[in-house]
C-alpha cells in the first residue's frame, strides 16, 4: 500500500461526502433518473410521475439545488431540471444502464 495519502485528501473527499448525501434519499435518486430520462422535466412533470404531493419533490429539487446537482431553468412558463453535476450525472448514466439491463433479463 502506498503511503501517498492524496489522493484522499480532507477537502476532496468532503465535497464527494456532501454530493453522495445530497444524492442519497430514493427520493432524490428518482428524481435524478427522471431527469436524466425526460425531455425539459418540469416539477408538474416530477410529482405526477413519482406519485408525492408537490411540496415533497420540490424541497427534494431545493436540496440537490443546494448541491449543485441540478440547476432549474425558466422556459416561458414552465421551470425545468437538469443535471449539472458531471459526477452525479455519471452516476445517474450507470444506474440507469444497470437498470435497463436488469429489465432485459
Amino acid at each position: 500500500m502506498s503511503d501517498d495519502v492524496s489522493t484522499c485528501d480532507e477537502t476532496f473527499i468532503k465535497e464527494y461526502s456532501r454530493k453522495l448525501k445530497a444524492v442519497g434519499h430514493p427520493i432524490r435518486l428518482r428524481l435524478l433518473c427522471l431527469i436524466a430520462r425526460e425531455a425539459d422535466p418540469c416539477v408538474t412533470d416530477l410529482w405526477r410521475c413519482l406519485n408525492q404531493p408537490q411540496p415533497v419533490i420540490s424541497q427534494h429539487l431545493a436540496i440537490l439545488k443546494e448541491n449543485g446537482v441540478v440547476s432549474a431553468e425558466v422556459q416561458k412558463t414552465r421551470r425545468v431540471y437538469s443535471i449539472v453535476d458531471p459526477f452525479i450525472k455519471d452516476i445517474v448514466a450507470k444506474i440507469l444502464r444497470e437498470h435497463d439491463m436488469n429489465l432485459k433479463v
